[in-house]
């Protein structure tokens, strides 16, 4: 186990390093060479210490000698000591190597002159700029727009072009598509990515070794094919298996198969992707460490019953690499792989202490190649949902075993021990150990995940192995491809089927607040106190109940952790206002000092997609609003207590939400707007109000004036006019970045010092009636 101990030192060195940085005791300008020094001298420690450990000096002629038995406890405690120095010595080496190894690869980018971020502009001075260069990845393509993540060669600015090295996500147009190995020519803004509110997306990209954005870029392709022949292939693959399902399966079916076997989630209905969310069941239908972790244990399992426990190995292991190449083999799949295969090795030949040592070299390798994966969510998820299947596994199963062989015959409870091993057990084991981080990361705990889960968990392998299979058959042959391909779409109707079902249950899951994150940490700390107890059950320590303690304990911090998620999730006496981008149009979400929720929409863009984007920020145990503003489609909305159309309703009508909290309709008959009061806070909606709309309301001669007034985001075909901003007169202005506003617009906004924020965040205003607070929630980190 001593492995186990040196990785762990070398975490701390990355995060001791990263702290350090984070508070100017590091940075670009901090030589490398004294972490150099300092580890050298404590490896010099450790092997010195080899030979300069003291022995008992052998008595001389004439001296009296002490009894054998003491001599030889001297010689003992001596060689202990040494052996105890030496080893706090390497874990002070692993210690200063993890901190050297986080200082020459931090997240901050130490830019030079020949590094394209060093000519990255900011939120507030925009930098044009034309990026040559190749896609070195599988291109993010979403609804209207498109992520290429390409190595970057030259860099002209203005009439100065220079060679440049580094890496460069360009958001670009839907279409024309590109693929990897494509030479492009990108002009657009470049930018460093920003940091929000709830999420560091620049952080986030900076684990993937990219430290620049080029935003609303115009590409042009130059050339094609200069990327690698192995990676052109894995891709071309991928590309061409997601069509294949596309063809041969319906949906939902075919685009869940095309998230699990090969990783491209775009495709996924908004209902169905939040009906897995709420019911916990997210693993099962993207590529994340759970996924692959939960796949080897069920292929054990069932594998195992069929060929027996080690011949069950290669063929386990063999899936997982299979599933990991289908997928593109990116670095998050390969991380997971890596566990998984670990993981089936260790367990089928009984060696837990060899999957747990196993583990942490997997994790010690992985931060050594790139130490900001120490960051990495799905390292994480993989990490500690592996250990969970390691750790628990086996004494879950010898409980269940021996509570059904109690009450059942020997043979059925063989039988039922058989699939529950391989559905509740493997389920349970890894849900132990990765809960706390899925609720601090996503802030949803479901409470029909442990049922959900237990239904769906044994049609998994037959999905996985009906859809390889039918990946394989129908790029050689689509019809037999169409035949292989029922065989996935039974056990996938099966599992989304289940999971709606779940997901309508009452109180199905609950979105928690950070109170709830806080007290992950003291989870863990009692998690993992109660196995190290274990190894103090000697002596003095034996007679004391461990176990009922460490269940108590257990017991105490989750009545605790669901306690003030409760009271976390009370109203705050405050007003909320949330704008939530989308495509092609936007919502706002107002939730009252008293807790009631209205949603506001113009029917402009997905309603749908919308409606799933504000699910997130309805927090507590209620699902759905009180009441929606917007037209009266059933599927373009959250659920609601009550739909009211303001085209419908009277100019001047005043709708109530809440004890001083009143929506006003404006406009005329051919237009409408909203104007949300509380106290001195006025704000208008919705934010997509176009020229004409805002012409029709400024002839009505009302009162326009708003404390905040939030500009349309992109893609919407709307932007304030002069007249419509003189005449709200707002004190704040919110203007979303990446839209293309009339010139003599924009120039206004700067001089009236509109605020860019954002365009793919969730912008949450907080109000008191007097004072007000700004909030920007990640897209990114919502999805």
């Amino acid at each position: 186990m001593t492995l186990v101990y040196l990785a762990l030192a070398w975490a701390c060195g990355i995060w001791l390093a990263h702290l350090l940085w984070m508070q100017g005791a590091l940075g670009c300008a901090t030589p490398q060479w004294p972490f150099g020094v300092l580890a050298t001298a404590a490896v010099v420690w450790v092997l010195g210490g080899r030979y300069l450990t003291p022995n008992p000096s052998p008595a001389r002629r004439g001296e009296s000698v002490s009894p054998l038995p003491g001599r030889l406890l001297a010689s003992r405690a001596a060689g202990e000591g040494g052996r105890e120095g030496r080893f706090a010595a390497a874990l002070l080496v692993f210690l200063l190597l993890g901190a050297w190894r986080y200082h020459a690869h931090p997240f901050a980018a130490c830019p030079t002159a020949a590094d394209l971020a060093f000519y990255n502009g900011d939120e507030k001075h925009t930098v044009y700029a034309t990026v040559e260069g190749v896609v070195v990845g599988y291109p993010d393509v979403r609804d209207v727009r498109a992520f290429y993540r390409v190595a970057a060669e030259k860099l002209t600015i203005g009439a100065a072009t220079r060679p440049v090295r580094g890496e460069v996500l360009v958001q670009a147009p839907r279409f024309p598509e590109y693929t990897y190995g494509d030479r492009l020519l990108a002009s657009g803004q470049l930018q460093t990515p920003p940091v929000l509110d709830d999420f560091d997306y620049r952080a986030y990209l900076a684990r993937q070794g990219i430290h620049s954005l080029l935003r609303r870029a115009r590409v042009e392709r130059t050339a094609r094919d200069e990327g690698s022949r192995v990676w052109a292939v894995l891709y071309g693959l991928r590309s061409r298996g997601a069509a294949l399902l596309g063809r041969v399966l319906p949906e939902p079916a075919a685009a869940l198969l095309v998230g699990m076997t090969l990783g491209i989630e775009s495709g996924i209905a908004p209902a169905v992707a939040e009906a897995f969310k709420a019911t916990g069941t997210t693993h099962v239908i993207v590529i994340s460490g759970s996924n692959i972790s939960l796949l080897s244990g069920a292929l054990l399992a069932v594998l195992g019953r069929l060929l027996g426990k080690r011949r069950a190995v290669l063929p386990a292991a063999a899936l997982i690499l299979l599933y990991v190449l289908l997928v593109g083999a990116d670095a998050a799949a390969l991380r997971a792989g890596l566990m998984g295969v670990l993981y089936v090795f260790a367990i089928a030949f009984g060696r837990q202490s060899m999957a747990i040592v196993s583990l942490f070299a997997s994790a010690l390798l992985m931060t050594l190649l790139n130490p900001l994966a120490l960051w990495d969510v799905s390292l994480q998820l993989s990490f500690m949902a592996t250990l969970g299947l390691t750790l628990f596994t086996p004494a879950i199963e010898a409980r269940l075993a021996g509570l059904i062989e109690r009450r059942l015959p020997q043979e059925r409870a063989r039988q039922i021990m058989g699939v529950l091993n391989a559905a509740l057990v493997v389920t349970l084991a890894a849900q132990i150990t990765t809960l706390p981080l899925i609720v601090a990361y996503f802030g949803r705990l479901s409470l029909v995940s442990l049922l959900t889960n237990f239904l769906i968990l044994p049609a998994q392998p037959p999905i996985m192995m009906g859809g390889m299979m039918t990946l394989v058959a129908g790029l050689l042959w689509e019809p037999l491809g169409r035949v292989l391909g029922v065989i996935p779409w039974l056990f996938l109707t099966y599992t989304t089927t289940i999971v709606r079902l779940t997901a309508a249950i009452p109180f199905a899951s609950v979105e928690l607040g950070a109170l709830g994150r806080v007290l992950a940490p003291l989870y863990y700390a009692v998690l993992f106190g109660m196995l190290g107890v274990r190894k103090l059950e000697t002596g003095s320590w034996k007679g004391l109940p461990w176990r009922r303690l460490g269940v108590g304990g257990l017991a105490a911090v989750g009545a605790l952790w669901l306690g003030l998620t409760a009271v976390n999730s009370l109203p705050d006496g405050r007003l909320h206002l949330f704008f939530v981008p989308g495509e092609d149009g936007e919502a706002g979400l107002i939730v009252t000092p008293g807790g009631r929720r209205a949603w506001v929409w113009d029917g402009r863009g997905n309603g749908a997609a919308l409606a799933s984007a504000t699910q997130p920020l309805l927090t507590g145990w209620r699902r759905g609003v009180d009441v929606a503003l917007g037209p009266p489609t059933a599927d373009g909305r959250p659920q609601a207590s009550q739909v009211v159309d303001p085209a419908h309703l009277t100019p001047g009508t005043v709708i109530r939400l809440d004890d001083g909290v009143t929506l006003t309709r404006l406009g005329t008959s051919d237009g409408w707007a909203l104007r949300l009061r509380y106290g001195e806070f006025r704000a208008l909606l919705p934010s997509t109000l176009s020229p004409e709309a805002q012409a029709a309301l400024l002839a009505t001669g009302g009162d326009l004036t708003a404390t905040l007034l939030k500009t349309a985001g992109p893609g919407t075909g709307a932007w304030p006019t002069a007249a419509f901003l003189a005449a709200t007169a707002s004190q704040t202005i919110l203007w979303p970045q990446d839209t293309t506003y009339p010139p003599d617009v924009a120039d206004l906004l700067v001089e009236r010092g509109a605020r860019r924020v954002s365009a793919d965040a969730v912008i949450e205003v907080i109000s008191d009636g007097q004072r007000v607070w700004l909030k920007q929630h990640s897209g990114e980190a919502r999805r």
